[in-house]
């Protein structure tokens, strides 16, 4: 079964980079999306369930990913689906907030393409138990 990897993100270099790395993942697909208004129109067109993952931009026009954090985990539609920050932000009361409001993952970007590859790889094959663990290594993802 394929499964889905939505990044919302507003900035196309990031969206390229982010579906190159997974491109080099067999079974998930890389769905692109500019706004957080364009994600919930295709969500509730479309069969997306918690085996697929989001990764929401914190900075983004039209709804930020901060509200749609609160809107996807405060869904009985949709807070079942795995959430990953994607942020340029590195701040501590950023990370705080996206675990507070239920994020599974926070991740600072510029990563390299490599680091990037590695992650979308642990993440696409690792149980939701297991994910924080074997991410502990890598800069760039913010666990508290």
């Amino acid at each position: 079964m394929t499964r889905k990897f939505l990044l919302v993100d507003d900035d196309l270099d990031d969206a390229k980079l982010f579906c190159e790395a997974i491109d080099q993942i067999s079974s998930v697909e890389c769905i692109t999306i500019e706004n957080g208004l364009k994600l919930f129109d295709l969500l509730s067109k479309h069969n997306i369930n918690s085996s697929d993952v989001i990764f929401l931009d914190i900075n983004m026009p039209v709804i930020s990913g901060w509200e749609c954090l609160k809107k996807l985990k405060s869904s009985a539609e949709y807070y079942r689906i795995p959430v990953i920050m994607y942020s340029t932000s590195s701040a501590r009361n950023d990370i705080e907030r996206a675990y507070n409001l239920g994020a599974q993952l926070f991740l600072t970007k510029p990563i390299s393409f490599g680091e990037l590859s590695n992650i979308l790889e642990i993440v696409a094959t690792s149980s939701q138990d297991s994910l924080l663990s074997q991410l502990k290594e890598f800069k760039s993802a913010k666990i508290i």
